[in-house]
Protein backbone atom coordinates (compact mmCIF):
# COMPACT_ATOMS: atom_id res chain seq x y z
CA UNK A 1 0.00 0.00 0.00
CA UNK A 2 1.29 3.28 -0.76
CA UNK A 3 -0.05 4.52 2.37
CA UNK A 4 2.73 2.51 4.03
CA UNK A 5 5.15 3.62 1.72
CA UNK A 6 8.14 5.99 3.54
CA UNK A 7 8.07 9.75 1.94
CA UNK A 8 10.99 8.30 0.06
CA UNK A 9 9.33 5.49 -1.68
CA UNK A 10 6.63 7.73 -2.58
CA UNK A 11 8.41 10.93 -3.88
CA UNK A 12 9.92 8.40 -6.47
CA UNK A 13 6.66 7.27 -7.49
CA UNK A 14 4.96 10.14 -8.00
CA UNK A 15 8.43 11.74 -9.77
CA UNK A 16 8.99 8.59 -11.95
CA UNK A 17 5.32 9.29 -13.30
CA UNK A 18 5.53 12.51 -13.16
CA UNK A 19 8.40 12.46 -15.32
CA UNK A 20 6.29 10.13 -18.04
CA UNK A 21 4.15 12.68 -18.54
CA UNK A 22 6.64 16.03 -19.12
CA UNK A 23 8.46 13.70 -21.43
CA UNK A 24 5.93 12.48 -23.53
CA UNK A 25 4.22 16.21 -23.45
CA UNK A 26 7.34 17.63 -24.87
CA UNK A 27 7.26 15.81 -27.50
CA UNK A 28 3.08 16.53 -28.02
CA UNK A 29 1.23 14.28 -27.30
CA UNK A 30 -1.58 16.17 -26.71
CA UNK A 31 -2.96 13.94 -23.19
CA UNK A 32 0.19 14.04 -21.95
CA UNK A 33 0.32 17.77 -22.07
CA UNK A 34 -3.56 17.71 -20.47
CA UNK A 35 -2.03 15.75 -17.62
CA UNK A 36 0.98 17.44 -17.01
CA UNK A 37 -1.50 20.99 -15.94
CA UNK A 38 0.68 23.29 -16.31
CA UNK A 39 0.10 27.09 -17.97
CA UNK A 40 -0.95 25.06 -21.40
CA UNK A 41 -4.34 25.84 -23.12
CA UNK A 42 -6.29 22.41 -22.05
CA UNK A 43 -9.23 23.18 -25.00
CA UNK A 44 -6.17 23.33 -27.71
CA UNK A 45 -4.70 20.22 -26.82
CA UNK A 46 -8.42 18.57 -26.59
CA UNK A 47 -9.15 19.96 -29.99
CA UNK A 48 -5.63 18.83 -31.16
CA UNK A 49 -7.09 14.83 -29.81
CA UNK A 50 -10.60 15.28 -31.58
CA UNK A 51 -8.22 15.87 -34.82
CA UNK A 52 -6.55 12.24 -34.15
CA UNK A 53 -9.58 10.48 -33.82
CA UNK A 54 -9.51 7.47 -31.16
CA UNK A 55 -5.88 7.33 -30.78
CA UNK A 56 -3.04 5.14 -28.84
CA UNK A 57 -1.89 8.48 -26.66
CA UNK A 58 1.97 7.50 -25.62
CA UNK A 59 1.33 7.33 -21.96
CA UNK A 60 -0.57 3.99 -21.98
CA UNK A 61 -4.56 5.21 -22.63
CA UNK A 62 -6.47 5.20 -25.51
CA UNK A 63 -8.20 8.61 -25.90
CA UNK A 64 -11.02 10.24 -27.57
CA UNK A 65 -12.32 13.95 -27.90
CA UNK A 66 -15.49 12.98 -30.31
CA UNK A 67 -18.95 13.40 -28.68
CA UNK A 68 -20.29 9.82 -30.27
CA UNK A 69 -18.06 7.63 -29.24
CA UNK A 70 -17.46 8.95 -26.17
CA UNK A 71 -20.93 8.55 -25.16
CA UNK A 72 -20.36 5.01 -26.47
CA UNK A 73 -17.59 4.53 -23.81
CA UNK A 74 -19.28 6.23 -21.46
CA UNK A 75 -22.30 3.88 -21.81
CA UNK A 76 -20.89 0.67 -21.97
CA UNK A 77 -20.83 -1.90 -19.72
CA UNK A 78 -17.37 -3.18 -20.60
CA UNK A 79 -15.83 0.03 -19.27
CA UNK A 80 -15.15 0.00 -15.58
CA UNK A 81 -13.28 2.85 -13.37
CA UNK A 82 -11.21 -0.63 -12.03
CA UNK A 83 -8.99 -3.02 -13.14
CA UNK A 84 -10.80 -6.73 -13.44
CA UNK A 85 -8.39 -7.84 -10.57
CA UNK A 86 -9.36 -7.97 -7.17
CA UNK A 87 -7.12 -5.71 -4.53
CA UNK A 88 -6.73 -2.21 -4.50
CA UNK A 89 -6.10 0.03 -7.37
CA UNK A 90 -3.06 1.42 -7.62
CA UNK A 91 0.23 0.42 -9.44
CA UNK A 92 3.35 1.29 -6.85
CA UNK A 93 7.07 0.63 -8.38
CA UNK A 94 5.19 -0.65 -11.96
CA UNK A 95 8.34 0.30 -14.17
CA UNK A 96 6.41 2.67 -16.20
CA UNK A 97 8.65 2.42 -19.39
CA UNK A 98 7.96 -1.18 -20.03
CA UNK A 99 4.27 -1.19 -18.69
CA UNK A 100 2.64 2.26 -18.88
CA UNK A 101 0.55 1.64 -16.04
CA UNK A 102 0.15 5.98 -15.26
CA UNK A 103 -3.49 5.32 -13.92
CA UNK A 104 -4.49 5.34 -10.48
CA UNK A 105 -1.33 6.88 -9.07
CA UNK A 106 -2.30 6.49 -5.82
CA UNK A 107 -4.72 4.16 -4.00
CA UNK A 108 -8.22 6.38 -3.17
CA UNK A 109 -10.62 2.70 -2.55
CA UNK A 110 -11.10 4.08 0.43
CA UNK A 111 -12.55 7.39 -1.13
CA UNK A 112 -14.78 5.06 -3.21
CA UNK A 113 -13.77 6.43 -6.25
CA UNK A 114 -12.69 3.12 -8.27
CA UNK A 115 -15.94 1.34 -8.09
CA UNK A 116 -17.82 -0.73 -10.42
CA UNK A 117 -20.44 0.85 -12.40
CA UNK A 118 -23.04 -1.68 -11.19
CA UNK A 119 -21.88 -0.75 -8.06
CA UNK A 120 -22.44 2.53 -8.16
CA UNK A 121 -25.86 2.34 -9.65
CA UNK A 122 -27.26 0.60 -6.30
CA UNK A 123 -25.53 2.80 -4.22
CA UNK A 124 -27.50 5.79 -6.07
CA UNK A 125 -30.08 3.31 -5.31
CA UNK A 126 -29.92 3.22 -1.27
CA UNK A 127 -29.23 6.67 -1.23
CA UNK A 128 -32.29 7.84 -3.15
CA UNK A 129 -34.35 9.04 0.10
CA UNK A 130 -31.27 11.13 0.68
CA UNK A 131 -29.50 12.27 -2.40
CA UNK A 132 -32.45 11.16 -4.97
CA UNK A 133 -33.03 14.08 -7.60
CA UNK A 134 -36.71 14.33 -5.76
CA UNK A 135 -35.53 14.12 -2.23
CA UNK A 136 -33.00 17.31 -3.26
CA UNK A 137 -35.42 19.14 -5.19
CA UNK A 138 -37.88 19.59 -2.55
CA UNK A 139 -34.52 20.74 -0.09
CA UNK A 140 -34.09 23.25 -2.76
CA UNK A 141 -35.58 26.41 -0.46
CA UNK A 142 -33.15 25.00 2.52
CA UNK A 143 -29.85 25.07 0.58
CA UNK A 144 -30.97 28.12 -0.77
CA UNK A 145 -31.50 29.40 2.64
CA UNK A 146 -27.77 28.05 3.53
CA UNK A 147 -26.65 29.87 0.01
CA UNK A 148 -27.74 33.24 1.58
CA UNK A 149 -26.50 32.49 5.14
CA UNK A 150 -22.72 31.92 3.35
CA UNK A 151 -23.12 35.02 1.09
CA UNK A 152 -24.50 37.76 3.91
CA UNK A 153 -21.14 36.71 5.78
CA UNK A 154 -19.28 38.16 2.87
CA UNK A 155 -18.28 41.56 2.02
CA UNK A 156 -17.95 43.77 -0.58
CA UNK A 157 -14.88 42.39 -1.83
CA UNK A 158 -14.99 38.16 -1.43
CA UNK A 159 -13.27 34.95 -2.56
CA UNK A 160 -15.62 33.58 -4.39
CA UNK A 161 -14.10 29.73 -4.00
CA UNK A 162 -12.61 30.11 -0.15
CA UNK A 163 -15.76 32.27 1.22
CA UNK A 164 -18.79 30.96 -0.81
CA UNK A 165 -18.62 27.98 -2.73
CA UNK A 166 -16.90 25.64 -0.59
CA UNK A 167 -18.29 26.85 2.74
CA UNK A 168 -21.68 26.61 1.10
CA UNK A 169 -20.91 23.21 0.06
CA UNK A 170 -19.71 21.87 3.72
CA UNK A 171 -22.48 23.30 5.32
CA UNK A 172 -25.25 21.60 2.65
CA UNK A 173 -22.97 17.92 2.68
CA UNK A 174 -23.09 18.44 6.39
CA UNK A 175 -26.55 19.19 7.39
CA UNK A 176 -27.79 16.46 4.33
CA UNK A 177 -25.95 13.49 6.11
CA UNK A 178 -26.79 14.99 9.62
CA UNK A 179 -23.05 14.72 11.01
CA UNK A 180 -21.99 14.90 14.33
CA UNK A 181 -21.00 17.76 15.86
CA UNK A 182 -17.33 16.98 16.07
CA UNK A 183 -17.10 15.89 12.60
CA UNK A 184 -18.88 18.96 11.18
CA UNK A 185 -16.47 20.94 13.40
CA UNK A 186 -13.05 18.53 11.34
CA UNK A 187 -14.97 18.67 7.99
CA UNK A 188 -13.64 22.00 6.89
CA UNK A 189 -9.49 20.94 7.54
CA UNK A 190 -10.74 17.60 6.18
CA UNK A 191 -12.06 19.06 2.25
CA UNK A 192 -8.51 21.07 2.49
CA UNK A 193 -6.40 17.46 2.20
CA UNK A 194 -9.36 15.53 -0.09
CA UNK A 195 -9.75 18.44 -2.38
CA UNK A 196 -7.13 16.99 -4.79
CA UNK A 197 -8.60 13.80 -4.71
CA UNK A 198 -10.03 13.25 -8.29
CA UNK A 199 -7.21 14.90 -9.43
CA UNK A 200 -4.41 12.47 -7.74
CA UNK A 201 -5.31 9.74 -9.15
CA UNK A 202 -4.90 10.81 -12.50
CA UNK A 203 -2.00 13.51 -12.01
CA UNK A 204 0.93 12.96 -9.60
CA UNK A 205 0.56 15.52 -6.75
CA UNK A 206 3.37 16.96 -4.72
CA UNK A 207 4.66 14.47 -1.97
CA UNK A 208 3.20 16.65 1.04
CA UNK A 209 -0.30 16.95 -0.94
CA UNK A 210 -0.63 13.45 -1.26
CA UNK A 211 0.79 11.98 1.68
CA UNK A 212 -2.26 15.08 3.20
CA UNK A 213 -4.70 13.03 0.88
CA UNK A 214 -3.92 9.81 1.84
CA UNK A 215 -4.07 11.12 5.62
CA UNK A 216 -7.85 13.11 4.72
CA UNK A 217 -9.78 9.71 3.33
CA UNK A 218 -8.46 7.82 6.42
CA UNK A 219 -9.52 10.32 8.63
CA UNK A 220 -12.87 10.54 6.87
CA UNK A 221 -13.38 6.76 6.67
CA UNK A 222 -12.86 7.04 10.67
CA UNK A 223 -15.11 9.83 11.00
CA UNK A 224 -18.26 8.50 9.61
CA UNK A 225 -17.92 4.50 10.50
CA UNK A 226 -17.96 3.70 14.36
CA UNK A 227 -15.37 0.82 15.28
CA UNK A 228 -18.55 -1.48 15.18
CA UNK A 229 -19.14 -0.39 11.76
CA UNK A 230 -21.96 1.43 12.06
CA UNK A 231 -21.80 4.89 10.51
CA UNK A 232 -22.04 8.15 12.75
CA UNK A 233 -23.93 10.05 10.65
CA UNK A 234 -28.01 9.99 11.55
CA UNK A 235 -28.72 10.95 8.07
CA UNK A 236 -26.88 7.93 6.55
CA UNK A 237 -27.94 5.38 9.35
CA UNK A 238 -31.20 6.24 8.51
CA UNK A 239 -30.62 4.63 5.03
CA UNK A 240 -33.25 1.82 5.34
CA UNK A 241 -31.98 0.45 1.31
CA UNK A 242 -28.44 0.31 2.45
CA UNK A 243 -25.83 -1.88 4.23
CA UNK A 244 -23.74 0.29 6.85
CA UNK A 245 -20.83 -0.09 4.02
CA UNK A 246 -22.66 1.18 1.55
CA UNK A 247 -23.90 4.05 3.45
CA UNK A 248 -20.31 4.73 4.69
CA UNK A 249 -19.67 4.57 1.01
CA UNK A 250 -22.25 7.08 -0.23
CA UNK A 251 -21.04 9.56 2.67
CA UNK A 252 -17.72 9.38 1.84
CA UNK A 253 -18.88 10.10 -1.72
CA UNK A 254 -20.98 12.81 -0.63
CA UNK A 255 -17.87 14.59 1.35
CA UNK A 256 -15.41 13.82 -1.35
CA UNK A 257 -17.17 14.79 -4.81
CA UNK A 258 -20.04 16.96 -3.26
CA UNK A 259 -17.88 19.39 -2.04
CA UNK A 260 -14.84 19.62 -4.64
CA UNK A 261 -16.87 19.29 -7.51
CA UNK A 262 -19.83 21.10 -6.48
CA UNK A 263 -16.97 24.64 -5.57
CA UNK A 264 -15.24 23.76 -9.15
CA UNK A 265 -18.95 23.92 -10.49
CA UNK A 266 -19.93 27.05 -8.83
CA UNK A 267 -17.19 28.98 -9.99
CA UNK A 268 -16.68 27.54 -13.63
CA UNK A 269 -20.56 28.17 -14.33
CA UNK A 270 -20.26 31.84 -12.78
CA UNK A 271 -16.40 32.42 -14.31
CA UNK A 272 -18.22 31.83 -17.39
CA UNK A 273 -21.48 33.63 -17.23
CA UNK A 274 -19.83 36.71 -16.52
CA UNK A 275 -17.50 35.87 -19.71
CA UNK A 276 -20.87 36.23 -21.66
CA UNK A 277 -22.48 39.91 -21.74
CA UNK A 278 -25.11 40.17 -20.48
CA UNK A 279 -26.03 36.69 -19.31
CA UNK A 280 -25.17 37.29 -15.38
CA UNK A 281 -27.89 40.58 -15.55
CA UNK A 282 -30.64 38.05 -17.46
CA UNK A 283 -30.54 35.55 -14.71
CA UNK A 284 -30.86 37.89 -12.29
CA UNK A 285 -33.99 39.21 -13.68
CA UNK A 286 -34.85 35.59 -14.76
CA UNK A 287 -34.33 33.13 -11.91
CA UNK A 288 -36.27 30.24 -13.99
CA UNK A 289 -33.57 30.64 -16.81
CA UNK A 290 -30.92 29.37 -14.24
CA UNK A 291 -30.94 25.98 -14.47
CA UNK A 292 -30.51 26.09 -18.49
CA UNK A 293 -28.01 28.18 -18.02
CA UNK A 294 -26.04 26.36 -15.58
CA UNK A 295 -26.40 23.16 -18.48
CA UNK A 296 -24.95 24.93 -20.68
CA UNK A 297 -22.24 26.53 -18.59
CA UNK A 298 -21.01 23.82 -17.70
CA UNK A 299 -21.04 22.04 -21.36
CA UNK A 300 -18.65 24.57 -21.91
CA UNK A 301 -16.69 23.97 -18.80
CA UNK A 302 -17.59 20.71 -16.90
CA UNK A 303 -16.01 20.55 -13.65
CA UNK A 304 -14.53 17.12 -14.36
CA UNK A 305 -13.02 17.62 -17.81
CA UNK A 306 -12.21 13.82 -18.56
CA UNK A 307 -12.88 10.42 -17.67
CA UNK A 308 -10.76 7.59 -17.32
CA UNK A 309 -12.37 3.92 -17.93
CA UNK A 310 -10.58 0.29 -17.93
CA UNK A 311 -11.51 -1.88 -20.49
CA UNK A 312 -12.67 -5.29 -18.43
CA UNK A 313 -12.28 -7.31 -21.85
CA UNK A 314 -11.17 -6.89 -25.25
CA UNK A 315 -13.43 -4.59 -27.48
CA UNK A 316 -13.52 -3.11 -30.64
CA UNK A 317 -13.72 0.67 -31.39
CA UNK A 318 -13.90 2.25 -34.17
CA UNK A 319 -12.36 -0.29 -35.96
CA UNK A 320 -9.55 -0.53 -33.35
CA UNK A 321 -8.79 -3.27 -30.84
CA UNK A 322 -8.90 -1.92 -27.36
CA UNK A 323 -7.07 -5.26 -25.24
CA UNK A 324 -8.36 -5.97 -21.93
CA UNK A 325 -6.93 -3.98 -19.21
CA UNK A 326 -6.10 -0.88 -21.45
CA UNK A 327 -6.87 2.43 -20.23
CA UNK A 328 -9.60 4.46 -22.38
CA UNK A 329 -9.68 8.29 -21.90
CA UNK A 330 -12.48 10.56 -22.96
CA UNK A 331 -11.83 14.14 -23.05
CA UNK A 332 -15.59 15.55 -21.84
CA UNK A 333 -14.25 19.25 -21.91
CA UNK A 334 -13.17 18.90 -25.99
CA UNK A 335 -16.21 16.30 -26.97
CA UNK A 336 -18.74 19.12 -25.84
CA UNK A 337 -17.78 21.10 -28.44
CA UNK A 338 -17.29 18.53 -31.05
CA UNK A 339 -18.86 20.55 -34.16
CA UNK A 340 -20.26 17.40 -35.15
CA UNK A 341 -22.29 17.12 -32.50
CA UNK A 342 -23.69 20.34 -31.17
CA UNK A 343 -24.08 23.41 -33.57
CA UNK A 344 -21.51 26.29 -33.29
CA UNK A 345 -19.92 24.42 -30.21
CA UNK A 346 -17.93 27.32 -28.66
CA UNK A 347 -20.83 29.48 -28.67
CA UNK A 348 -23.23 29.98 -24.90
CA UNK A 349 -26.56 29.13 -25.79
CA UNK A 350 -28.90 28.51 -22.89
CA UNK A 351 -31.82 27.38 -25.25
CA UNK A 352 -29.79 25.33 -27.67
CA UNK A 353 -31.68 22.14 -28.97
CA UNK A 354 -28.63 19.80 -28.47
CA UNK A 355 -27.74 20.70 -25.13
CA UNK A 356 -28.59 17.37 -23.57
CA UNK A 357 -25.96 15.55 -25.88
CA UNK A 358 -23.59 16.63 -23.37
CA UNK A 359 -21.12 14.18 -21.26
CA UNK A 360 -20.78 16.32 -18.10
CA UNK A 361 -20.65 14.11 -15.73
CA UNK A 362 -21.20 15.55 -12.20
CA UNK A 363 -19.14 13.57 -10.08
CA UNK A 364 -17.45 11.31 -12.87
CA UNK A 365 -18.45 7.70 -12.83
CA UNK A 366 -19.73 8.25 -9.38
CA UNK A 367 -22.41 10.31 -11.20
CA UNK A 368 -25.34 8.22 -10.48
CA UNK A 369 -24.27 8.91 -6.43
CA UNK A 370 -23.33 12.49 -6.39
CA UNK A 371 -25.01 14.24 -10.06
CA UNK A 372 -28.16 15.45 -8.38
CA UNK A 373 -26.55 16.72 -5.38
CA UNK A 374 -23.94 18.74 -7.33
CA UNK A 375 -26.55 20.13 -9.80
CA UNK A 376 -28.83 21.20 -7.12
CA UNK A 377 -26.11 22.93 -5.07
CA UNK A 378 -25.09 24.74 -8.17
CA UNK A 379 -28.39 25.82 -9.51
CA UNK A 380 -29.09 26.78 -5.72
CA UNK A 381 -25.49 29.30 -5.65
CA UNK A 382 -26.48 30.68 -9.02
CA UNK A 383 -29.62 31.69 -7.99
CA UNK A 384 -28.79 33.11 -4.61
CA UNK A 385 -25.60 34.86 -6.27
CA UNK A 386 -27.20 36.57 -9.18
CA UNK A 387 -30.39 37.62 -6.97
CA UNK A 388 -28.15 39.06 -4.26
CA UNK A 389 -25.19 39.88 -6.09
CA UNK A 390 -26.66 41.19 -9.90
CA UNK A 391 -23.30 43.65 -10.00
CA UNK A 392 -20.75 40.47 -9.37
CA UNK A 393 -17.71 41.04 -11.24
CA UNK A 394 -14.12 39.33 -11.22
CA UNK A 395 -11.73 41.66 -9.50
CA UNK A 396 -8.48 39.40 -10.37
CA UNK A 397 -7.82 36.71 -13.02
CA UNK A 398 -8.75 33.13 -11.69
CA UNK A 399 -6.00 31.16 -10.18
CA UNK A 400 -5.95 27.78 -10.63
CA UNK A 401 -4.12 24.64 -9.26
CA UNK A 402 -1.05 23.25 -10.31
CA UNK A 403 -1.38 19.48 -11.08
CA UNK A 404 -5.20 19.63 -11.74
CA UNK A 405 -5.58 18.21 -14.50
CA UNK A 406 -8.94 16.39 -13.89
CA UNK A 407 -10.74 19.48 -12.31
CA UNK A 408 -8.84 22.35 -13.32
CA UNK A 409 -9.47 23.13 -9.50
CA UNK A 410 -9.69 26.48 -8.36
CA UNK A 411 -7.32 28.39 -5.56
CA UNK A 412 -8.46 31.55 -5.69
CA UNK A 413 -11.33 33.77 -7.45
CA UNK A 414 -11.57 37.11 -6.14
CA UNK A 415 -14.74 39.27 -6.68
CA UNK A 416 -16.21 42.16 -6.00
Amino acid sequence: MLTEQTNSELGRHLLTIRGVQFIFGAQGDPFARILRAGEDDPLGHGARARELGLHESSVGAWVTAGRDLGARILADPRFSPRHAEEGPQHHPGVDVWENPLLCHVVPLDDAHLNRDPDDYRRLAEAATELLGAERLDARRPEIERTCREVLAGTGERFDLYRDFAVPAALRVVADLLDLPAGTRERLPELHAGLATALDAGQCPQQLATARALLDAVSQLSAELTAPGGEVRARGLAGLAAATPEEAAAIGALAVVVGVEVTATAVCNAVETLLEHDGQWERLAQDPAGVPAAVREALRLAPPVRFESRIAREEVELDGKTIEAGRRVVVLVDAANRDPEAFADPDAFDPGRGDGDRQLTLLGGPAAPVTEALVRVQTEAAIRVLTEVRPGLRPAADVLRRMRSAVLHGVLRFPVA
